[in-house]
């Protein structure tokens, strides 16, 4: 008897969990796609020289880069991407760190370091795509 009892108490801490993976995994999602609206609009304020325009992208791109480091990755990834978090993790601290000199750069009006972080920023971007998602 207590064992028929145990079963729906199971299946609802289970589902629980996966629902909690689901949340976290469309949080990342939502984020990504918020930070490559930034990176569009960091690179189309770079085209017209608008330095503040650029900030702004730089400040939108930063205040997304949380669920990077919130998100335990090994929570939905396959096993043979176990190492995925703690990329994201360097990855997100590469982010955090030119998106810094980028915005530095911006308020100095020096386009060519600016551009220069933002290439950065775009290389550290694609090199987690390629290895976490295997393209």
């Amino acid at each position: 008897m207590k064992i028929i009892k145990m079963i729906p108490i199971t299946i609802l801490l289970a589902s629980s969990l996966i629902a909690g993976d689901a949340v976290k995994q469309s949080q990342l999602s939502a984020d990504m796609k918020n930070m490559l609206a930034a990176m569009e609009h960091i690179q189309r304020s770079g085209f017209y020289q608008d330095y503040d325009g650029m900030k702004a992208g730089v400040e939108k791109l930063k205040e997304n880069l949380k669920s990077l480091t919130t998100t335990d990755a090994k929570s939905y990834l396959p096993d043979d991407q176990a190492y995925a978090d703690k990329f994201a993790n360097k990855r997100a601290s590469m982010i955090t760190m030119y998106a810094n000199d980028l915005s530095a750069a911006a308020s100095a009006k020096n386009m060519d370091d600016a551009l220069e972080d933002y290439t950065q920023l775009l290389k550290q971007c694609t090199s987690c795509h390629i290895r976490i998602r295997a393209w």
